[in-house]
């Protein structure tokens, strides 16, 4: 099978798919340009979480994320937190991903792709997210542009975030050495504010007085976590399980994502498991507070940022010690 578009529906939604023998992926255009699956075919497994008390729904503009959230891949922009803009109220989780997208779909010999463009409401910005597979590489390329179309700067905050299915027998690695903790619900996934040297958080609980971040934990422990990765040295975030050898890698260049954020939620919040691990333009999420403290990046008028993103599958490894970059293709050990 080489590289082909797929159109259909998910719920009461158009979808369109793009499929080859290694994956699909399928997004939602009207929702944001949700990507509601990303499967590994030779696993028959979506690697993306889906949340089982909802399903994909339209949500009005201004509405609370995590009230409407059925998992998936949504795009987070101007704002994670609620902020304010040009004296206006942005929207918690920003407002990409709840307008509606326009999209085309197209086939090019072996390359089938997605192109959706949205535009946010309060923030005058133009977002455009080309998804591409090729042939039967194992690899979804996104391209993306953002655009200030005010005769103003526009500050942001631009977060890609996809969550994860995770076990216990589920590991995170990426390139960065110093973390900090941003959201904690228990001594054992830190102190807000507390940093320290991944992959060892300091848990007197534990035997060793450190527990090993990288290890998904079990739903049972009931706590959740949020944690900066604040000094990416390159652009990568991996999970793999380690039981059946796959995993996924997120590749993305690091002058645009120099930090990353993992959302670990482990039971603790709302009885959910999964994992978000999240690339970022800036940190903390809250617009004003990111401007203050210098991470937020800036748009001159007309200004436009482009980004290269690739989710890459692979399989025979139990850890990830690097990733590279090889034009089109990938070489993760």
């Amino acid at each position: 099978m080489t590289a082909r578009v797929i159109r259909g529906r998910v719920d009461a939604f158009e979808a369109i798919s793009l499929e080859n023998d290694a994956l699909r992926v399928t997004v939602i255009p009207e929702l944001g340009a949700h990507v509601t699956e990303l499967i590994d075919r030779a696993a028959d497994r979506d690697l993306l979480w889906h949340n089982p008390r909802t399903t994909v729904r339209r949500a009005p503009y201004g509405a609370h994320f995590d009230d409407w959230w059925s998992g998936g891949w949504d795009e987070i922009f101007p704002t994670g937190d609620r902020a304010t803009l040009n004296g206006e109220q942005l929207p918690y989780m920003g407002e990409m991903w709840s307008v509606p997208w326009t999209a085309e779909a197209s086939t090019d010999g072996e390359v089938a792709s997605i192109t959706t463009v949205g535009h946010a409401t309060i923030a005058p910005a133009r977002m455009e997210r080309r998804l591409w597979i090729q042939a039967d590489d194992p690899v979804v390329h996104a391209a993306y542009r953002i655009t200030d179309l005010d005769v103003r700067p526009l500050p942001f905050l631009w977060g890609i975030h996809p969550v994860f299915a995770v076990t216990p027998d589920h590991r995170i690695d990426h390139s960065a050495r110093t973390m900090l903790v941003g959201v904690s619900s228990d001594p054992s996934m830190g102190s807000v504010g507390q940093s320290y040297r991944w992959p060892a958080l300091p848990d007197p609980s534990t035997p060793a007085g450190v527990r090993d971040v990288r290890r998904v934990r079990p739903r049972d422990d009931a706590v959740f976590g949020g944690h900066w990765a604040t000094d990416l040295k390159d652009g990568w975030l991996a999970l793999t399980d380690t039981v059946a050898r796959r995993g996924v890698a997120i590749v993305f260049p690091v002058d645009v994502f120099p930090h990353a954020w993992l959302w670990q939620v482990y039971g603790g919040w709302r009885g959910h498991h999964h994992l978000a691990l999240e690339p970022w333009s800036g940190y903390p999420m809250q617009l004003e507070e990111a401007q203050a403290a210098g991470r937020a990046r800036v748009l001159a008028p007309g200004e436009t940022l482009e980004a290269e993103v690739a989710f890459g599958l692979f399989d025979g490894l139990d850890a990830v010690k690097s990733v590279e970059r090889h034009r089109d293709r990938f070489e993760i050990r």
